[in-house]
């Protein structure tokens, strides 16, 4: 009886591993850093693009009421990061949004623009519908960058 009981312990302990999902904070230290000002309400490691899940959040900082949250996105999505990229926080989830038709890829260590909730997003495009949305996030990242202490 105690060896089936262990038996099946061992199995159970086993086939956990597998199913588990990656904590945040866990995980390879490349990827794309996300700068949000303010603290962003996220519940869910998983980083999600028009309804798909394609990465992973890994690692999240605070410095100067600035939050860096570092994204590792799966190998069959790495064309995503570029420059027109921005991440929206809907329902406690990060999901990427694309801010216009075209961006440059975003160089290795590069970071986008963060929103912590929707009105945020739209509030932001609906200012620089005129200007270059794209260089206004990538301008708001680096100055939040700067400003939170966290640039190494």
């Amino acid at each position: 009886m105690k060896k089936t009981v262990f038996f099946i312990l061992m199995v159970m302990v086993m086939g956990l591993p597998g199913c588990s999902v990656k904590p945040i904070g866990s995980g390879n230290p490349t990827g794309v850093g996300v700068m949000f000002d303010g603290g962003p309400l996220i519940f869910d490691s998983s980083v999600v693009f028009m309804g798909t899940v394609v990465g992973q959040i890994f690692s999240r900082e605070i410095g100067n009421d600035v939050t860096r949250v570092s994204i590792a996105l799966d190998g069959q999505y790495d064309d995503l990061e570029k420059t027109n990229l921005a991440a929206v926080v809907k329902n406690g989830r990060l999901h990427l949004n694309i801010l216009s038709g075209h961006g440059d890829p975003l160089p290795p260590g590069g970071y986008i623009y963060g929103f912590v909730n929707t009105a945020s997003y739209r509030w932001f495009k609906l200012k620089h519908i005129i200007n270059n949305i794209n260089l206004s996030a990538d301008r708001r990242a680096q100055h939040l960058l700067v400003r939170s202490g966290l640039a190494g």
